[in-house]
């Protein structure tokens, strides 16, 4: 139930920190290229993440892959992440944390003229930790992605609310 709650107020929170903190913190809109959105949110020991780009920024393209070597960059994206994630995302080694795949991968959007070219990236885990990640530095790496230059980032720990922005390099947030 604490998660239903947490994932909540991560989505409703988003938005209204974000115009709190917008002297040194930029929203992307819902769909620009080479930008994604990084939310992270934890109840105690438990927490959701909750990745989403335009595809074009993981993928290198937003069309449904079209032949054998569209489908093979998906799927190496896909196994990415899922193999990745934790060095994307990297808590304190001692919080011992678990990533959890819940959805990856590429959504179509269909446009205003239905053609679906458009289409994003999502990538959802929850995650589990020996201890509470307060009071440690959290290290945002998603530098392995070419095309992502831009990356805003919103975590919530206990009453800790935190925002940067990834601009291809690695960011640490001090969850104190």
């Amino acid at each position: 139930m604490k998660l239903v709650i947490l994932s909540a107020l991560l989505f409703f929170s988003l938005n209204t920190f974000a115009a709190k903190k917008k002297h040194d913190h930029r929203e992307h809109g819902v769909h620009v290229h080479g930008s994604g959105n990084l939310a992270i949110a934890f109840d105690e020991t438990k927490g959701k993440v909750e990745f989403k780009s335009a595809a074009e920024g993981i993928l290198g393209f937003e069309h449904k892959p079209k032949n054998k070597n569209d489908e093979k960059v998906v799927a190496d994206a896909i196994a990415n992440f899922e193999k990745n994630i934790s060095k994307m995302i990297q808590f304190d080694a001692s919080l011992d944390c678990l990533f959890t795949k819940e959805i990856i991968g590429q959504v179509s959007e269909k446009d205003d003229e239905g053609s679906g070219e458009h289409s994003e990236w999502a990538a959802n885990f929850t995650v589990v930790c020996a201890k509470s990640p307060i009071g440690t530095t959290l290290i945002i790496d998603f530098s392995s992605f070419k095309f992502l230059n831009d990356l805003d980032i919103t975590v919530l720990a206990g009453s800790i609310q935190k925002s940067a922005e990834f601009k291809k390099k690695p960011v640490s947030i001090e969850l104190k």
